[in-house]
This record gives structure tokens, sequence and C-alpha cells, in this order.
């Protein structure tokens, strides 16, 4: 028996509530799963709860947790800060429509860690966030283009699931990358509101707004692009796109749906020193509820103000998802909070790369401060193309799987996603996670020889 199925077999006996639970659910239930990417073989655990940095699945198998809901945890499942606010605020109401403090309140929580947010409004998650500020850029400068990059993910409408994956095969040259659907159902005419730049290269950027600049009217971009593992921006690259974007009169969008306050407490914007015309938020914002926002300069953002673009939504800002967000950024993630999770970043990475040097296995930690991931390859890796060149996602579920057996969910399923560490881990976690790995590792390094 090879090494997969050895952990198939194990998997399965650990969760025979959950194969079963997943059976009856694909009956009612796309894949089974509320969100496709969740879906992986043979089947997902199905949770029982959460608490602190731990899952306890309906098997009773209890998780360390760096998963943390896709990045939307960097306080930790079921903070108790979070929690009181939370239960305080169902008993004076969940859902108003008409105005409230809260907003006022909010608002001056993410204007005091983002400059270019002179003015914010709230939407449901980081997909209507990306939406609207897209819908914003393109109403502000009157040209119908958004700018993105190649291999980047920006959420699940139609404007953005262009070449998010593309096989390289049909994805054209790299330094001007053909419009490639994520899938059926988008329509062919959203391949004319879109082009598509490498990320990380200043020159094949440039060429494409020379070519197009008076059509577009917005770039936006993952300041460390968190859809292919952990992708840090090279050079000067940010730098270089906000002074394309003023030279072009493009609306520069940083999407900090996934970095907003995990890398530093004002996102990528502040870690990078560089400041965009607009910000896109969501995950750990709201404290593990849902809530996305945008917001930017007051030019762009008063085309809501005088209906010249319009945002709108029966959910957007409701009082307990803004009282979790000013509690959140208020009280929780703190300045002692980065401290905390930054260290352990450290920890665990030079934990992990130890034990890999130990066992001669190929590959290296990227991380960047609380988020990171092991790249089982000595490629430097600086944008999609040499992420797929170079990153084996079948190897790399072997070592997924390996970690979920010994009671670790290293981070989200695949590799080309990232852990997340919470204020709720601790050191202790940190070496429980490694002392685990020393059962991975070498099964992983025979694997990878052979």
């Amino acid at each position: 028996m090879g090494y997969r199925e050895e952990l198939e077999e194990h998997y399965r006996e650990r969760t025979p509530t959950s194969e079963s639970m997943h059976h009856e659910t694909s009956k009612h239930i796309p894949a089974g799963v509320a969100s496709t990417s969740r879906k992986f073989d043979p089947y997902p655990f199905y949770i029982d709860h959460s608490d602190g940095a731990h899952l306890v699945d309906v098997d009773g198998n209890r998780y360390l947790d760096y998963d943390m809901n896709n990045g939307s945890g960097l306080c930790g499942h079921t903070h108790p800060k979070i929690r009181e606010a939370l239960h305080d605020q169902i008993d004076k109401g969940t859902l108003y429509t008409m105005p409230h403090g809260l907003l006022e309140e909010a608002a001056g929580e993410l204007k005091k860690r983002w400059d270019a947010m002179e003015k914010v409004r709230f939407t449901n998650s980081g997909t209507e966030a990306t939406m609207h500020a897209m819908r914003m850029a393109r109403a502000y400068t009157g040209r119908d283009k958004i700018l993105k990059i190649e291999g980047a993910y920006h959420g699940a409408h139609d404007y953005v699931l262009v070449s998010g994956t593309p096989p390289v095969p049909k994805a054209g040259h790299s330094e001007r990358p053909r419009k490639v659907k994520d899938g059926h159902g988008i329509p062919d005419a959203i391949l004319e509101t879109i082009e598509v730049a490498p990320f990380n290269d200043l020159k094949a950027t440039e060429a494409i707004m020379r070519e197009h600049g008076n059509e577009i009217g917005g770039l936006m971009v993952e300041p460390v692009m968190l859809n292919k593992s952990v992708t840090p921006p090279r050079d000067n690259y940010l730098a270089g796109l906000r002074e394309l974007c003023d030279e072009y009169n493009v609306v520069l969008i940083f999407d900090e749906v996934k970095t907003g306050v995990k890398l530093a407490p004002g996102g990528a914007t502040e870690l990078y020193g560089v400041e965009p015309d607009m910000v896109t938020l969501a995950k750990s914002i709201g404290g593990e509820t849902s809530l996305g926002a945008f917001g930017g300069k007051h030019a762009i953002m008063d085309q809501i103000t005088n209906n010249y673009a319009w945002h709108f939504g029966t959910y957007n800002g409701n009082p307990l998802v803004l009282r979790a967000l000013v509690t959140t950024l208020r009280d929780v993630l703190t300045e002692d909070a980065y401290d905390h999770v930054d260290r352990l970043g450290e920890r665990l990475k030079a934990g992990y790369e130890e034990l890999m040097d130990d066992h001669g296995i190929v590959g290296h930690v990227e991380n960047v401060n609380s988020q990171g991931i092991i790249q089982f390859t000595d490629a430097d890796i600086h944008d999609y193309r040499e992420f797929v060149h170079n990153v084996d996602d079948d190897f790399h579920s072997l070592f997924w799987m390996g970690m979920v057996n010994q009671g670790i969910v290293p981070h989200p399923y695949g590799a080309r996603q990232q852990w997340t560490i919470s204020v709720q881990h601790t050191e202790e976690h940190v070496d429980e996670t490694i002392e685990a790995f020393k059962n991975v590792a070498p099964r992983l390094a025979e694997e990878q020889d052979a």
C-alpha cells in the first residue's frame, strides 16, 4: 500500500460520521459543501464546534487549526471579547437597515489604519467589496476596463473570474497573458472589460497600460498574492504600480481582503508603505462574522453620494457585524497581538525548515508575518506561472492529509493556500505542530525521492 492509500485509509477510520454526513449532504447541496473550494478527496470532515485555536469534528477528533476559516480568523475561534460583544448586540438587535452609531465607529477604526480610506462603505463579503470597488473606479474615470493580475483571485463575481487559474497552454505569452474565463457561465463579453498582467513585472504592466491606458479605469492587485501560495511583491513592484497609475490616471485598488489587518495593523498598505486610491477588505476585519468593506479617496467614494454609482444592500453595515469589527480592531488586534503572531510565524517557519533540512526534503517556507506556507520546491516563485511550473499540488496534498491525520489542519486544503496564525495560538501550539510534522516528514522525503 502506498503512502497516499495509507493516509486515506487512516482518514476514513478517523472520520466515519463525516463520510456518512457528506453522502447525505451531497443529495441536497452541490458537492456537499457551501463553497466549492472546501471540497477535497475522499470527503471533507464535518465540524461540530470550534474554540480558540481548535476545531472539533463530528467524530470527536480535535484539530489544531491554521486554516482559520480561509484566513478569516486572525482572532481565533470564539474569541471571548468578540463573543461577549456579539451576545450583547443580539439583545439590542441584529438588523436595523436604518443608520446607527456603529457605522461611524466602524468606519473610524478602518480609517485609523488606512489613510487611503477617506470614506468607507460596508458589504457582506470580499466578493461584494471588490465588485463595488471596481464599479467606483469605472465611474470615477469613465473607463470600462479593469486591469487585474494573472493568477489572482478577487472573489466570485463574473468580472474577476478571468485568468485566475488559466491552463498555461491556453494562457498566451507570459508578458502579455491571454484572457481566459475561469469556468463556464461567464459571458464572453466579460473578457472585453478586463486586461491581464503578470505579477511582479512592471515592464510588462507598463506595456499593457501604454496600449490600453485610455480604456483602463482601475488596476486591482493583491499586494501579496495569496491565491498562489504566498507570493510577496519584489523590489519596487508596488511603488512602480503606484507611479504607473498616476501617469495613466488609473485608480489603484489594493485588494486586502486576505492581507488586510493580518500582515500589519494597516495590512500590506502599511507593511510596504505604498498608498493605493482604494482598498477592499473582508476576512479578519469582522472577527469571523460575514463582513466586507471598501473605501477610498473622497472624490472616488462620492460617486455614491451623488448617485453617479450605486451601492445598495439590505444587510450592509448591520449592527451585529459592525460590533464585531469595532471589538476586533479596538480590543483584540492590539500592538501586542501583532508582535505575538509575527513571532509565532517565525517560530513555525524555523521549525518546519529545520525538519525539512534534516530529512533532505526539497523546499522552503514562504511567510509574511502571520501568513505562510511550505513550498516543496527550491524555485523562487514570483508569479502565477512560476507557481504552476514548480509546485506539485498532488505532493502537497500528502503533507496536508498527513498533518490532518496527526490532528493538525496546516492551512486550507491545497498548495495555493496559506496558514493563518491567530492571536489564540501559542508557542506550545507551534511546538505541537512541529512534533506532528516529525511523523510526516520521513514519508514525504521517501515520496519526494521516489
